[in-house]
């Protein structure tokens, strides 16, 4: 289990991403834009459902130590809406890995998202 903006809950195949706050509600629904629109562009972590802000999402992974600049860079040219300063795709965190795929698993941030930190 982890939390920030969101409490995880991380089930044996399954996440479950709960806001805590408005820009944990924000983060999920942006997670379900951004799902919608790029899912078959580039790697996300498959989105299963999105009610109220609560997104559930499959488990990945998640033992990376660093992403390589050349991900970053790539996922940022093909969604337009991360290419942004403030944007924390660097944190090994935020990825996980499937096939020595990296796969994006905190994709909810935006510009204006961002801001609100």
């Amino acid at each position: 289990m982890k939390y920030s903006t969101r409490l995880v809950i991380i089930f044996k195949n399954m996440v479950i991403k709960i806001p805590l706050s408005r820009r944990g509600y924000l983060q999920g629904l942006n997670e379900k834009t951004i799902w919608d629109k790029y899912n078959n562009v580039t790697s996300l972590a498959e989105l299963k459902w999105m009610f109220m802000g609560v997104v559930c999402q499959k488990k990945y992974d998640t033992e990376l130590l660093v992403i390589p600049n050349r991900v970053v860079k790539r996922i940022k040219a093909k969604v337009p809406e991360f290419d942004f300063d403030n944007c924390d795709l660097h944190n090994a965190k935020n990825w996980g890995v499937e096939d020595k795929k990296y796969i994006l698993l905190d994709y909810g941030i935006n510009k204006h998202i961002a801001s609100l930190y």
